[in-house]
């Protein structure tokens, strides 16, 4: 079947939600702005960090609080309590000043607004059949990659008036997509109370052996995906290379995305699904081996095309395969858990990367190949097979 021909099959609610997202995430432009905003305000770099991990930090309660949720109060629901909820503490914090309060504010906005991811893509395991979810997840990434490619461009012109601006139209755009998801999504699959906690999920889980191991997987993942935004740019400029090329050989990420992973998703429908994730985890883990030969500008982009490469191959059969994974009754903790591991990795990541790379980087570039070839491992000696 064509790639046109899938995409006409996936259900009116899906492209409701997938253009609410695009707009979303458009107006994500706090987050990419939050340090320098800080800074601004008279509080130090160090200060302004420990404010910016606290948003990181919300996200591990978003993951538990979202997911439960997301199961037992519906999906629209929970993404329209998040997405309205997040836009008035966008407000909030454009009030505020002092870092300590800012740190505050940017914990109960992490854990608000990212509270509703789990029921974004709960909803299209929802609403979406089984064989089409590979295409619906890479729709649903084309979106996010192009939205985010626009807007922070968008955002560092607001910028240069007020940062006041990057918060009101951040919150407004939160706001829209809650009304959107209240009206116009369905609620999706409910659990009877009894059976929504984390209790009977956890049993569930702990029994569910190939989870476990995209579990393990996805932390290894999220570790090297981390690196693409802290020591990447800090590798660009310790070796002279100026900053605004940076900027356009990170961008060639999301451009590469939105140009070719729709293609090389139904490319590869009919290849074993454990196979192209582990393929994807190899190539985006290996690409910073790069840099144990050559740190040219060259080498940069030789970098980062083959990481995207191995993005495209992976994240979209990822979602899917998680999805095939998950009791239907239990998507949205799931989804939930899933998420977790991505934080864990994040932070640690976050925390042990940059001292990594200070004392020894072609050691650090060997640990994130380490790592993906680990993740790979985890997910090729996973016994059950799914098909998505």
């Amino acid at each position: 079947m064509s790639l046109s021909s899938q995409l006409r099959l996936l259900p009116r609610p899906f492209w409701v939600l997938v253009g609410a997202t695009f707009v979303n995430r458009f107006g994500v432009f706090v987050v990419p702005f939050l340090a320098l905003f800080i800074t601004q305000n008279g509080n130090s770099a160090t200060q302004a960090g420990f404010a910016v991990a606290a948003y990181s930090l919300g996200g591990f309660i978003a993951a538990w609080i979202g997911g439960w949720l997301a199961d037992r109060l519906g999906r629209n629901v929970t993404m329209a309590v998040a997405s309205i909820a997040g836009a008035g503490c966008m407000i909030a914090m454009s009030q505020a000043s002092d870092w300590r309060m800012l740190a505050l504010l940017a914990f109960i906005t992490g854990a608000i607004t990212e509270a509703g991811h789990p029921a974004s893509a709960a909803l299209v395991q929802d609403i979406v059949p089984q064989e089409q979810r590979v295409i619906a997840f890479a729709v649903q990434r084309f979106a996010v990659n192009l939205a985010w490619s626009l807007g922070p461009a968008t955002a560092g012109f607001l910028a240069e008036y007020s940062f006041f601006w990057l918060f009101a139209v951040d919150a407004a755009t939160s706001f829209f997509f809650g009304i959107i998801a209240w009206r116009f999504l369905p609620r999706g699959r409910q659990t009877p109370k009894e059976q929504a906690g984390w209790g009977h999920a956890w049993q569930s889980i702990r029994q569910n052996h190939a989870f476990l191991a995209l579990f393990g997987a996805c932390m290894c993942l999220a570790w090297v995906f981390r690196q693409t935004n802290t020591t990447f740019p800090l590798h660009f400029e310790r070796n002279g290379l100026p900053m605004r090329e940076c900027g356009l050989v990170l961008a060639l990420n999301g451009v590469m995305i939105c140009l070719f992973e729709l293609l090389i998703a139904n490319a590869l429908r009919g290849w074993p699904v454990k196979l192209v994730l582990a393929l994807g985890y190899v190539l985006m883990s290996t690409s910073f081996l790069v840099f144990h030969i050559s740190a040219t500008l060259t080498a940069f982009v030789v970098m980062m095309v083959i990481f995207t490469i191995g993005e495209m191959a992976a994240f979209s059969r990822q979602q899917a395969y998680g999805a095939s994974l998950s009791p239907e009754d239990m998507r949205g903790r799931y989804v939930g858990f899933l998420s977790l591991a991505w934080c864990t990795g994040n932070t640690a990541s976050s925390a042990l990367g940059m001292m990594l790379y200070d004392r020894n980087p072609t050691l650090l570039w060997t640990i994130n190949a380490s790592l993906g070839i680990v993740a790979a491992a985890l997910i090729l000696s996973s016994r059950k097979s799914a098909k998505v």
